[in-house]
């Protein structure tokens, strides 16, 4: 705001100060950034050249900002402290719906054992003929010792970044793709993110995949098991930040793409997200948002319901910290 009767001059003056203080990158010059506010701080995020650069904070319009940014985040906690309520008071109803539907556990168990001791003879009769089945099914199947050790280091396929392909639809096209850029990579080492980035989405475009699976097919082309000892987050920091542009949906596929890696296991995964927060490539309200959302659209069909909640539930000291370092942050503002 600019208090005061003012001249066109005067007024096209502090428009310019404030495009180029708030506005553009002061790396690249360009009108690409947004505010990342980290410990009572606000940063420029170029989309455009991924500079991170500290705003004049002794400018009073940081003030502002900072007061703006708390109130948002008290907001958005107390309608996920509401929604969360919601959800126990239905999940209370629901399990009371069903105790009266089916009646207590031990009338259930009573049930159960006598219903047992009735059909004993035909469920004798049903083993038999399932053991007989399962015994066709074993003589059927080739034999797992037919694939060599040497194949599966040829076809590079690891279990963290590949991972139940069979159970997506469109898995020939991603693998398809995931290859595309493994292979590109390898044979471009010295590769710039941009020239990545533009590799994922040729990738994506011909496979007739959709535009968010380009941030699946560059995490599982450059993620494996090794991830954490070789550094491989932060050595491609750069080239996912390319990826997702600092795109808050975009940032919402990328947890989703690290909750379908991490499926096997669960307790990778509140490692990758720290590191990609420590690298600037996740932003605290997009990680907290899906902390607190439940399932959405930006979950994976092969992530159920219980998975899901598995890695909520290792995520669950970081998203702690997360909220202890935003109201400390946030106290320190004031």
């Amino acid at each position: 705001m600019v208090n005061g009767s003012h001249s066109d001059g005067v007024l096209m003056e502090l428009v310019g100060k404030y495009i180029e203080g708030f506005v553009l990158c002061p790396e690249c010059g360009l009108p690409e950034t947004h505010y990342k506010i980290k410990e009572g701080c606000i940063f420029h995020r170029c989309a455009a050249c991924g500079a991170s650069v500290m705003v004049d904070m002794e400018h009073k319009l940081c003030t502002y900002i900072l007061a703006q940014h708390k109130k948002e985040k008290k907001m958005k906690k107390e309608q996920a402290k509401k929604d969360k309520g919601k959800a126990s008071e239905s999940k209370d109803k629901d399990a009371t719906k069903e105790k009266k539907k089916g009646g207590s556990d031990d009338e259930k168990k009573v049930k159960k054992k006598k219903k047992s001791k009735e059909t004993g003879d035909d469920a004798k009769k049903s083993s038999k003929k399932s053991s007989k089945k399962k015994k066709k099914d074993k003589e059927d199947k080739p034999a797992a010792a037919g694939i060599s050790d040497e194949k599966k280091l040829a076809d590079d396929v690891d279990e963290l970044s590949i991972n139940s392909e069979n159970e997506v639809n469109d898995a020939d096209a991603i693998v398809l793709a995931i290859t595309g850029v493994k292979t590109f990579l390898t044979t471009n080492p010295t590769a710039t993110p941009s020239q990545v980035a533009e590799v994922v989405v040729n990738q994506q475009m011909s496979s007739a995949l959709k535009s968010h699976d380009k941030v699946h097919i560059l995490l599982r082309a450059i993620l494996t098991p090794s991830f954490y000892k070789e550094n491989q987050i932060q050595k491609y920091a750069p080239y996912i930040q390319k990826t997702t542009l600092g795109n808050p949906i975009m940032e919402r596929h990328l947890i989703s793409a690290i909750e379908y890696i991490c499926l096997e296991k669960p307790k990778n995964f509140p490692v990758m997200l720290k590191q990609l927060y420590d690298e600037e490539v996740l932003e605290e309200e997009v990680i907290l948002t899906w902390a607190f959302d439940g399932r959405s659209t930006y979950t994976c069909e092969a992530v159920d319901e219980e998975s899901r909640s598995a890695l909520r539930g290792e995520a669950e000291p970081f998203i702690t910290w997360l909220q202890d370092e935003d109201d400390s942050s946030g106290e320190d503002s004031d």
